[in-house]
């Protein structure tokens, strides 16, 4: 049996003891780091505490100012006294956190747990992925999967933290640290290519199959849409300008069908045309009919039977040619699974997607698609930040402007967050999420994030280093190395 590792005893400076706040007097010699997990025992239980602050203690008079300002310093370390201040965290009773509710006593001594004691507080016992470690020990930071899909996940830093390397360490998770019998579903919108990475496809092959859609592409589906999203998706195809005499016939159809949901597909579009008063303009609408919907790619993909043969379906959206492109496709496939989702019981996929405020931006008018695009896009999202987990769409999402997506999405999905170090523009939505415990984000080094959530035992944050198991597809693909091969 291993034995228990003593830093210090529970003594307060003000005298007095409370049951939620314990303070710590180190012994000489000992150190703890900020977000560490302590614990003592009392009545028979082991109460974990986690640090909150850990300073230094040492009375100061006007004579130590006054040496000091006279550059005469003797430091003096047998005056120093070092501290900690922790929150309770809680006991562990039949695999749920209870808290303690009565004061910690004082002298009570306090020790550092096991990297495996750590991990059994934490785990919780349903199956779950390792993503990291928890800091500054050896133990292993592992999230519930069940909790996690039922939930979805936010991922939120700024350039270069490790944000999508996260994704990745849990892309890659999912697919090798699963039961071999247990299905495993992802769809990932990649905007950039940033998912093109060797290991992880050689990882989905052989958790049940990898397939990667290029842009430009379609969707079998029968997708309902309102009349005003068929007339923004004829005129961005063909190219009309509002004012145009196409446009404005065309709107005029449509108009006449109010709010009622009508089928995105050629024979609804030779209907509408149909219907237009002047022949010149219906012909030439009829006329281009292939644009809209090509022959030869009008059934499309069938994004459901491709989810369903795969584990993981890779949009790779790197080619488009424009955001709107991005933007549009994507909703179709969001939609055709929530659809399918809610009516196939047996239909489900883990949606990822990096960059969120680019798909459901706070304002659309400083996004990089159309105003036309978000208002068909930003629905689809809120609607899947809402009510997709329960319906079997969970959002994994990563952001490094958290401020800039839409409230409703990134307070929907705070409920799993990790937090790398972020821009101060950011930190005040964070806080809104995670409590002022998000200040500390802002001194995290690269690969280290706050993690909050349901996915673990504890509903304290807890800081984690992450596991590089894969690299992001840009990282070789800097402007030096290209002309360095040039």
């Amino acid at each position: 049996m291993a034995v228990k590792k003593a830093v210090g005893r529970v003594l307060s400076s003000s005298g007095e003891y409370h049951w939620d706040r314990v303070e710590i007097t180190l012994y000489k010699n000992e150190r703890v780091y900020r977000g560490e997990y302590l614990y003592v025992e009392v009545d028979g239980k082991r109460v974990f505490l986690q640090v909150e602050i850990n300073p230094i203690k040492r009375p100061t008079s006007s004579y130590d100012e006054k040496l000091t300002r006279d550059g005469l310093v003797n430091r003096d370390e047998e005056r120093e006294v070092w501290k900690a201040s922790c929150w309770q965290v809680g006991y562990e009773e039949d695999g749920t956190i209870q808290p303690y509710l009565f004061p910690i006593p004082p002298l009570c001594e306090v020790y550092r747990p096991e990297p495996r004691e750590l991990e059994n507080f934490l785990t919780p016992l349903e199956p779950s992925i390792t993503v990291g470690r928890i800091y500054p020990t050896d133990a292993p930071l592992k999230l519930g999967l069940k909790t996690l899909v039922r939930q979805g996940l936010l991922d939120c830093g700024g350039v270069g933290t490790g944000k999508t390397t996260l994704l990745l360490t849990i892309l890659m998770a999912l697919m090798e640290q699963t039961p071999r019998d247990q299905p495993i579903h992802v769809m990932v919108i990649d905007w950039d290519g940033e998912f093109n990475v060797p290991e992880l496809v050689d990882a989905a092959k052989k958790k049940g199959g990898y397939l990667r859609l290029e842009a430009p592409m379609r969707f079998k589906k029968e997708l309902k849409i309102t009349p005003k999203e068929f007339y923004e998706r004829v005129r961005r195809y063909l190219g009309l300008a509002p004012n145009s005499r196409e446009a404005r016939k065309l709107n005029a159809v449509l108009m006449r069908m109010r709010d009622q949901a009508i089928d995105w597909n050629r024979e609804t579009y030779l209907n509408l045309i149909s219907q237009i008063d002047d022949p010149a303009v219906e012909s030439k609408l009829r006329e281009q009919a292939d644009i809209i919907f090509p022959p030869q790619s009008e059934e499309g993909w069938d994004i459901r039977e491709l989810v369903q043969e795969n584990a993981l379906v890779h949009l790779d959206f790197s080619n488009a040619e424009n955001w709107d492109e991005i933007i549009l496709t994507s909703r179709d496939a969001l939609d055709i699974c929530y659809h399918e989702a809610r009516t196939n019981p047996r239909f489900g996929v883990i949606v990822v997607i990096d960059e969120v405020h680019n798909f459901a931006p706070q304002n659309i008018y400083e996004a990089p698609a159309s105003k036309e695009a978000y208002e068909s896009m930003v629905p689809v999202m809120k609607l899947l930040a809402t009510t997709g987990p329960r319906n079997k769409i969970p959002l994994f999402v990563a952001t490094q402007r958290l401020s800039e997506v839409e409230k409703v999405v990134s307070t929907q999905m705070g409920q799993n967050i990790f937090a790398f170090r972020v821009e101060d523009i950011d930190l005040e939505r964070l806080r809104g999420i995670m409590g002022d415990i998000a200040s500390a984000v802002r001194m995290l080094p690269r690969g280290h994030a706050l993690f909050k959530g349901h996915a673990v035992k504890v509903r304290t944050p807890i800081i984690s280093v992450i596991d590089k198991l894969a690299e992001p597809a840009s990282v070789h693909k800097d402007l030096l190395s290209a002309w360095r091969r040039g």
